[in-house]
């Protein structure tokens, strides 16, 4: 007996097979399984089975020899099955026939496996032991089965070759549509046949006949539903659905592929074609994310690469270059043979990222191009050119002019030979260290070899220019009495050049940072440069202060009053620098009288002040100063606590003392501890404020201090702990001896 297995439908947990065999007459089974028992019902030769749940997958219509398959969607899912002959027998098996293999005839209602075998001729069963289907017959044994798992037919092999002969000629770009026809005339039965009509969906497919692709592929979905190839097939009905217009019927075959064959790459594929309808009806969120998802989640290089792609399209459209062509690199450092496999697309591209000005980006790709081109493909010559102008461009003179003799020698009558040439022209001139760097040679050989001549005078101008091209400032100006020297014949504006040349340079130097030389020459060529922010920084910078001060007396009269504060601001600390803190006063009284926020000039102030000597002034601005509460006052502060000591105003260094304290435990900062705590406990009125400050100081010293601390509480409040603690104190000589004196006289 022959046996093969033939079309597994999975609806659920539901399978359908119907095997074929021949034991001296042909003969077919159908068996029906489900994971749980359903019921069937014979009637004449009619069979019905119905189902409590209704598939996910699609059931299509099938025929048989001897059986006829109708699926059914109502209220339940029916599958009624028509039997063509009057030999057949019905069986049911209720367990698994591995734990029970006990065949049972037709008598349960419902079962989890129902077969159902035909013959021509009728199924005599004389045995008395196990129940099989048939008698006398071979092993069975499984033969040779296509990727739909029919039977393959091996009468005749012509088949074969005719298919690889096709499918050569198809892989050479040949048109075989006519062969493909033919072969489906000749071998109808063929295993090659899904192959030769996937083929044929191909070619459709890239002919952009999208309607022939829809019908061809919906016959082929039904005809071959279990070959590996059918989410190519689906993929390719819903790339031709979505061209026609028809988004509705595109969505529904990308949605299938995503829901029935997730995490592969033709799920992803079609999350980026179902991307590209939301994309183009103004979803631009929801195509974003699709593009995204099967980006960073495909483990397919090429899909992944597709995905970038038109992210990389999208972005671009939406004018963000710089986002798009963080993807063109992503595609070309990962998988540079995506881009170049369309060769005109690649070129279009390149041109694309050249508009753009990504010309380094743009240049690779058309290297890699350029080697994948031979010199008659119509690209070749307007990528040579263009490649010459991009590197151009890009600043590489070198490569441009590589490009240019390349295409010179190859099209000395091209296209674009005049573009080419002139081109050729502007980068001989441009090049740095070819041409300019030879001809500067050239020019000091003349020099040497023709001293005190005119032609030398001319190498010198000459010379100049090309120095003062190449920015080369300084070296012009090493040469400044030579060009005095040079008639004005030769070089009428040499006057005026110098002082261009060292403005030039002084706006160098200010952009580079290098203050000190750029403030030398304006201060000897006399140069007035628009930069005064630059200049004025460098002034400051290099102590400077009277060019910086100056500069600041350009803006003192301007109107508006956001210039005047700014570089009112500015003046104060030039003058401050210079030390002229009569004038520091006088700026910073006009200054305060319109910016509000005048806390830190008015520290320069106080301190001009104390500087000249004018302390009732000084204290005057200190008590300005303390609407502002910011730790920095505590500098100016101290000052006052030191001068009161010093003039024995003891009240007063008590009260700056106690804004210290204030300030230093209001910003957690305690830079003047312990002098002012001490100095405030000391000679304060207020005992109880004294205790206060010397118990929060207690936890912040130690050693004398802290020694000190405790003999003064102790003297405060009459206590004997504190002198108590006080010996207890380490590192402490001085304070501890006082404290052991005082707790004698307890």
């Amino acid at each position: 007996m022959r046996f093969f297995l033939f079309f597994p439908v999975f609806l659920f947990a539901l399978q359908l097979n119907i095997d074929y065999g021949n034991a001296k007459k042909p003969y077919e089974v159908l068996t029906i399984y489900n994971k749980f028992p359903f019921k069937c019902s014979l009637k004449e030769k009619t069979f019905i089975c119905v189902f409590d749940k209704t598939p996910k997958t699609p059931v299509f219509k099938e025929e048989s020899r001897f059986f006829q398959v109708i699926p059914k969607f109502s209220k339940k899912f029916t599958i009624t099955i028509k039997i063509k002959s009057d030999n057949f027998k019905v069986f049911a098996f209720k367990d698994n026939l591995y734990k029970k293999p006990l065949i049972t005839p037709f008598r349960l209602k419902k079962a989890k496996k129902w077969v159902i075998v035909a013959n021509e001729q009728y199924l005599e069963n004389t045995n008395k032991g196990l129940d099989f289907y048939y008698k006398h017959a071979v092993y069975p044994y499984i033969g040779a089965i296509d990727e739909n798992l029919r039977p393959i037919r091996g009468e005749n092999a012509m088949d074969i070759a005719k298919y690889f002969e096709i499918l050569k000629a198809y892989k050479k770009g040949r048109d075989v549509l006519d062969e493909i026809d033919q072969f489906v005339k000749e071998y109808p039965n063929s295993i090659f046949l899904s192959d030769v009509l996937y083929l044929k969906l191909k070619i459709l497919d890239r002919e952009n006949q999208s309607e022939d692709v829809v019908q061809l592929g919906k016959e082929w979905i039904k005809k071959f539903a279990y070959s590996p190839k059918l989410p190519e097939v689906l993929l390719l009905i819903g790339e031709n659905y979505s061209k026609m217009g028809l988004i509705s019927d595109a969505s529904y075959f990308f949605n299938r592929i995503i829901t029935e064959y997730p995490n592969t790459k033709y799920a992803y594929k079609a999350m980026i074609y179902l991307a590209d309808q939301l994309y183009t009806m103004g979803d631009e969120k929801k195509a974003f994310k699709l593009y995204e998802k099967a980006l960073y989640s495909t483990k397919d290089i090429n899909v992944a690469s597709l995905a970038a792609l038109r992210l990389a399209q999208r972005y671009m459209d939406k004018g963000q270059v710089k986002k798009a062509i963080e993807y063109y690199e992503k595609i070309y450092k990962a998988n540079k043979e995506f881009l170049l496999k369309d060769k005109r697309k690649a070129y279009e591209l390149a041109k694309r990222l050249a508009s753009e000005k990504v010309y380094n980006l743009a240049i690779n790709i058309g290297e890699d191009l350029l080697k994948r081109l031979k010199k008659l493909d119509d690209l070749y010559e307007p990528l040579l050119y263009n490649l010459a102008l991009w590197s151009y461009e890009a600043g590489d003179y070198q490569k441009s002019l590589k490009f240019i003799n390349k295409y010179l020698k190859e099209f000395p009558y091209g296209d674009y030979s005049d573009n080419i040439k002139a081109l050729r022209d502007k980068v001989l001139f441009e090049v740095p260290e070819q041409n300019l760097t030879k001809k500067l040679q050239y020019i000091d050989k003349v020099l040497n070899e023709y001293k005190n001549t005119d032609i030398a005078k001319k190498a010198l101008v000459e010379k100049i220019k090309i120095l003062y091209k190449l920015k080369k400032y300084d070296e012009i100006l090493k040469l400044q009495k030579e060009i005095k020297n040079i008639p004005k014949k030769l070089f009428p504006q040499k006057d005026t050049f110098i002082k261009k040349v060292a403005s030039e340079y002084a706006k160098e130097l200010l952009e580079k940072g290098y203050c000190q030389k750029a403030i030398e020459l304006i201060k000897k060529y006399k140069l007035n440069l628009k930069e005064d922010e630059k200049v004025y920084s460098c002034a400051m910078k290099v102590k400077d202060c009277k060019l910086a001060s100056a500069i600041c007396n350009k803006y003192l009269d301007n109107p508006s009053d956001e210039v005047f504060v700014k570089w009112m601001k500015r003046k104060i600390e030039a003058l401050w620098c210079m030390r002229d803190y009569k004038n520091v006063v006088t700026a910073v009284d006009d200054l305060c009288q319109i910016e509000r926020n005048c806390h830190k000039y008015l520290m320069y102030k106080f301190f001009a002040l104390w500087n000249l000597g004018k302390y009732k002034q000084a204290l005057k601005t200190a008590q300005k100063l303390e609407k502002y509460q910011t730790i920095q006052n505590a500098d100016a502060y101290i000052k006052i606590v030191n001068w009161a000591m010093q003039n024995k105003d003891y009240l007063l260094a008590a009260t700056y003392a106690k804004k210290i304290i204030d300030l230093q435990n209001r910003f957690n900062a305690y830079p003047y501890s312990p002098f002012v705590d001490f100095v405030f406990a000391k000679y304060t009125k207020n005992k109880n404020e004294a205790i206060k400050v010397l118990e929060k100081l207690i936890p912040k010293v130690k050693g004398e201090d802290l020694a000190r601390a405790y003999f003064m509480l102790a003297n405060l409040t009459g206590k004997k702990d504190y002198l108590q603690k006080c010996l207890n104190v380490k590192d402490s000589k001085l304070w501890k001896g006082l404290c052991k004196d005082a707790l004698n006289l307890f």
